[in-house]
């Protein structure tokens, strides 16, 4: 049984996980978003990109939320960019440091 805690341990250290200060967020309002389908292609693109930990867009709310590696080459820029390939439009854009700045329950209105 002891072993077995050690190997556990062992195991877990060795993953790389990274800590919540080596993420960053986006988050916005989808204007023009009005389909699961939708919703489902801009995760499934999103998800696709290197350093993307987390992509999430809500139908019901309009909201967007991504969250990323600091260290990957994903800025505000490049995601604009990939919601202009998309033909989504935005308003109310933010980002900040996953884990420091606070994630808004954004409204409609940017409030």
């Amino acid at each position: 049984m002891r072993n077995l805690t050690l190997i556990i341990t062992i195991v877990l250290l060795s993953i790389d996980l990274t800590s919540q200060e080596d993420r960053k967020f986006c988050q916005f309002i989808m204007t023009n978003v009005e389909n699961r389908a939708k919703t489902l292609e801009i995760d499934a693109f999103v998800r696709k990109q290197e350093g993307v930990f987390i992509s999430r867009a809500d139908l019901n709310s309009k909201k967007y939320l991504l969250i990323y590696n600091s260290n990957s080459s994903i800025d505000i820029d490049l995601i604009k960019n990939w919601m202009m390939e998309l033909k989504v439009e935005l308003k109310c854009i933010r980002e900040g440091i996953y884990g420091v700045d606070k994630i808004l329950d954004q409204k409609p209105d940017c409030e």
